[in-house]
């Protein structure tokens, strides 16, 4: 059976919104670095209430990384084992702008007189790959 050009038009048309809005629905690979050596105690991450990375040790890379979409995000970091809420070590709000790999890295800020400030910082690309 002979398909007509309006069908034809409707299909491709189909396939285009598909495509499109599987494209923009698509997520972000995040990985997570903890350098916060001055927290001893493995950390957990939470992002928007959701235990993304559990048990991350300082100085550690974890190398699976997870899936967030774009947007903002509420992120908690805390001791392992401690609900957010309870112990937070930080607690801040992070916009993802892109679909492409990030590493979102918890350590001490360099400009704090004795490094015991807490910052969550995002860096574009999967810092493993540049290890």
């Amino acid at each position: 059976m002979p398909v007509s050009k309006s069908m034809k038009a409707l299909l491709l048309a189909a396939l285009f919104t598909t495509a499109t809005l599987g494209g923009s629905a698509s997520a972000a690979q995040v990985y997570f670095q903890n350098t916060a050596t001055a927290v001893t105690p493995p950390v957990d991450v939470y992002v928007d209430g959701t235990l993304l990375f559990a048990d991350v040790a300082a100085d550690t890379l974890a190398l699976s990384p997870q899936e967030l979409s774009s947007g903002v995000h509420q992120v908690v970091v805390t001791p392992a084992g401690v609900a957010p809420g309870q112990q937070d070590l930080l607690r801040q709000t992070l916009t993802l702008t892109s679909n492409n790999a990030v590493t979102l890295t918890f350590g001490t800020e360099q400009a704090s007189p004795d490094h015991s400030r807490l910052s969550l910082a995002l860096t574009t690309g999967n810092l493993a790959a540049r290890q």
